[in-house]
């Protein structure tokens, strides 16, 4: 037999019916004139400027508009108002090719990051890998192999045919909107079980405007047609012939290899391509011929002796049937046996990112998703980047709620105070001396960086120690921020602590170290009601008997209990601040410390200054309610440097200044597109 005219692999043959004359009915004309039309690029409007939306990156938009796509798609189950390409309304392939203009290998990546996390479903994932497709065709086809080399194989398959199937789509939904109006963009291949994934054809019935004509055809016709439709639209279009080699090399690639693996019994290796690599003769294989051009990179025609003299069509068919028989049988038959280490029981159909880049990109859906509008979201949105905003209570949660998905830290490898006081509390969990050791370490330093940078200074705290209370974070927390606070003043208010009592009295912590201090306020004994007035008058009574000058008085009074503010006092609180503040003013003392009211009990909200109740828009103090572990952080890394000579700094009311802790959305998103996952996708063009 004389060799082949041409390359092998610049040609895909399919099956043998092709080359017998008229091997289809007409009703194909269709199908066949619409295969591929190259027409203008998807997204671009007619002025070709940029958009006008108030973020500054629209890389954050357009992640936004596809967090909305998949959330309203799911949840009306009506077409969204991007579905309307030419329409009036923006789609969401018109953020993307803004977010691309302003940087595109940001966009490339969170196109897939998005995917990975479920914010983008299968539609519009493919739909956003098409207009890359369409517009940068070097950049998708030459970043297969990397995508392949995590995992992509089933999404990578099912946008090869969602390419294949574009322009019949395209073409029904024109004829389909002049009957009833609205485009229906119905892409067939969406998920499909697994177990039938080999066995049967990835798309749903297809729907077109000569169905009636359509039924009459066998399922024959049907094969045939569509496989002359792939060797045309491979023969035409070179972006799609780039796509599907590229996508068959990297199928190439990994079977070779595994089959190495395999044979010298390295089956950890193994990847999954074994198991989504179509079937020969399978729906799939049959709609994109990719089984012809995998197996032909597998068993090139100049490596093998055989090959050299067969006629084309003759090397596919056999090459095939090797692919079958020595690659993929093999490979499925050792790897789901019952006895094989790389059984597999649930394979993941799309990649899954490490830890750290789901929480920053469910940090990144939370600037949107507590925001009641999008007008809202919009406004806010451009002051929080803008570094605007008059730390309202609404950004002040606003911020919580976003930096609650991130560990905060009060930096040096340091822990919390109730963290560090933990082992000292429940000690049947923790009897290893080198254990306590090293906590009372921790300990120390903590206190001497705080000390150093005059944090928390001249400060008392109530602590609200009660039975009920035990093993609870309150009880950890009251005890540790109990004893931080006492150790952080200067004398004569250093180791001392009020008890949230009736009858409060400023009492000297004992101990000689930190599990003997935490036994210490353990037996501090508590009422269910607090008598602040007496509070107030402890401590001008110790004043005035040492002559302490205002300056040695303390600043800020710290109640941590988890009572309610309108519940905790035993009078009213107004009332005992207008008396403490008679009080201090006739013995020389002008002002009495601040409150900050911290009810560690229940959800958090949002925080509520004290006024003054003789002095309008005078703030005294501060109630919070609720708890975590970032909060206390943010609390902590807010408070300034209050010895008297140090650098006057601009802070938020009594330490709580989160806007300095919240990352901004470009350093959330950028966190999330960071991982491995990403690192070896490129922009080609």
């Amino acid at each position: 037999m004389a060799p082949p005219s041409q390359d092998s692999l610049d040609s895909l043959l399919g099956p043998p019916a092709l080359r017998r004359p008229n091997p289809f009915p007409d009703i194909f004309d269709l199908t066949l004139k619409t295969t591929y039309e190259p027409g203008p690029s998807m997204g671009r409007g007619q002025s070709g400027q940029s958009s006008s939306h108030p973020t500054s990156n629209p890389c954050i938009t357009f992640f936004f508009k596809a967090s909305r796509y998949t959330a309203d798609h799911t949840r009306k189950k009506t077409p969204p108002e991007y579905w309307y390409f030419g329409g009036v309304q923006r789609d969401l392939i018109y953020y993307e090719e803004e977010a691309w203009k302003f940087d595109p290998l940001t966009t490339f990546k969170l196109i897939f990051a998005l995917r990975m996390v479920e914010r983008l479903d299968t539609d519009g994932f493919y739909r956003a890998l098409l207009w890359v497709h369409k517009n940068h065709p070097l950049t998708l086809s030459l970043n297969v192999i990397a995508l392949g080399s995590k995992g992509w194989f089933k999404d990578l398959l099912g946008f090869l045919y969602f390419v294949l199937e574009d322009p019949i789509k395209e073409a029904e939904a024109k004829e389909k909107s002049k009957k009833n109006g609205i485009i229906n963009y119905d892409y067939g291949y969406l998920d499909s079980d697994e177990d039938d994934f080999y066995q049967s054809y990835p798309y749903k019935k297809e729907t077109g405007v000569e169905e009636k004509n359509r039924e009459e055809i066998t399922g024959s016709d049907t094969r045939i047609g569509r496989a002359k439709m792939a060797v045309e639209r491979y023969q035409s279009d070179s972006d799609y012939r780039n796509l599907h080699d590229r996508i068959s090399e990297m199928f190439a690639h990994f079977l070779t290899s595994d089959l190495r693996f395999l044979e010298s019994g390295e089956i950890e290796k193994i990847s999954f391509a074994y198991k989504f690599c179509p079937s020969v003769n399978s729906g799939y294989d049959r709609a994109t011929l990719l089984c012809e051009n995998i197996a032909k990179r597998i068993f090139p025609r100049h490596d093998y002796e055989d090959y050299s003299e067969l006629e084309e069509a003759h090397y596919a068919y056999r090459v095939r049937d090797r692919l079958r028989k020595q690659v993929l049988v093999p490979l499925r038959k050792v790897l789901e046996s019952s006895s094989s280490p790389r059984k597999i029981g649930y394979v993941p159909t799309v990649p899954q990112l490490l830890s750290q880049n789901p929480k920053a990109l469910a940090g990144l859906r939370r600037y949107r998703r507590i925001l009641s509008n999008e007008r809202e979201y919009e406004s806010k949105l451009y002051l929080m980047e803008n570094g605007g905003g008059n730390g309202s209570k609404s950004q002040f949660k606003l911020y919580i709620n976003v930096v609650e998905f991130f560990r905060v830290s009060i930096g040096d490898g340091l822990e919390l105070p109730h963290q560090i006081v933990f082992p000292f509390l429940y000690k049947r969990w923790f009897i290893n001396k080198e254990h306590n050791e090293r906590s009372e370490l921790e300990w120390h330093t903590l206190v001497q960086n705080f000390s150093n940078k005059g944090k928390l200074r001249n400060c008392l705290a109530v602590c609200d120690i009660q039975e009920s209370m035990r093993e609870t974070c309150e009880d950890m927390v009251c005890i540790g921020m109990g004893l931080l606070i006492s150790e952080l003043s200067e004398n004569p208010w250093n180791g001392m602590v009020f008890p949230f009592s009736l009858s409060p009295k400023l009492c000297k912590i004992e101990g000689e170290n930190l599990q003997s201090k935490c036994n210490f306020m353990r037996q501090i004994e508590c009422s269910v009601k607090l008598d602040f007035l007496a509070v107030y008058n402890q401590i001008l009574d110790t004043a005035t008997s040492q002559n302490l000058s205002p300056d040695k008085m303390p600043k800020r009074i710290f109640v941590f209990t988890n009572r309610d503010f309108r519940k905790a006092f035993e009078c009213d609180w107004q009332d005992n601040y207008k008396e403490a503040l008679k009080n201090y003013r006739r013995r020389g003392y002008q002002t009495v410390p601040d409150m900050v009211f911290w009810n560690l009990k229940g959800g958090m909200r949002e925080p509520e200054v004290i006024n003054c109740p003789l002095k309008e828009n005078h703030k005294v103090g501060l109630s919070l309610t609720g708890f975590s572990d970032n909060m206390l952080t943010m609390f902590l890394n807010g408070e300034s440097d209050s010895r008297p000579y140090a650098a006057h700094q601009i802070q938020a009311p009594y330490g709580i200044d989160v806007q300095k802790c919240i990352p901004r959305p470009e350093d959330v998103m950028k966190c999330a597109i960071s991982g491995p996952e990403f690192d070896n996708l490129l922009v080609f063009d």
